[in-house]
């Protein structure tokens, strides 16, 4: 299909969502997408301590916009696959994130 959005594109929605949210939890007056970044890095499990919101902006605001993406290309993919791959693109998007961090607070501050 021409309108199905390629994994890289996917991925700046998960980390724009992700920075969106965590910016009406923490101090949009610090660099927001190198915290996030700094807190999930090692594990996405941090977000949660970190937004102090049981895991809801990790799940709802980041992790299921890859899953739905992954679904949505693969219908037929096995539930295991399907968190075997969400799992590997959203440690890809997190490392994007973290490469990509200056990008991320322009774009969240302009």
């Amino acid at each position: 299909m021409a309108n199905e959005k390629t994994n890289q594109e996917i991925i700046l929605d998960m980390d724009e969502f992700l920075i969106t949210y965590a910016a009406t939890i923490l101090n949009p007056d610090d660099n927001v997408s190198r915290i996030v970044y700094d807190a999930a890095k090692d594990d996405l499990n941090q977000l949660d301590a970190l937004f102090k919101d049981n895991g809801f902006g990790r799940t709802n605001k980041f992790y299921d916009i890859g899953m739905g993406h992954i679904r949505d290309i693969n219908l037929d993919i096995a539930d295991e696959e399907l968190v075997k791959q969400a799992d590997s693109l959203a440690k890809e998007a997190i490392t994007y994130l973290g490469s990509h961090t200056d990008f991320f607070e322009k774009w969240r501050t302009d």
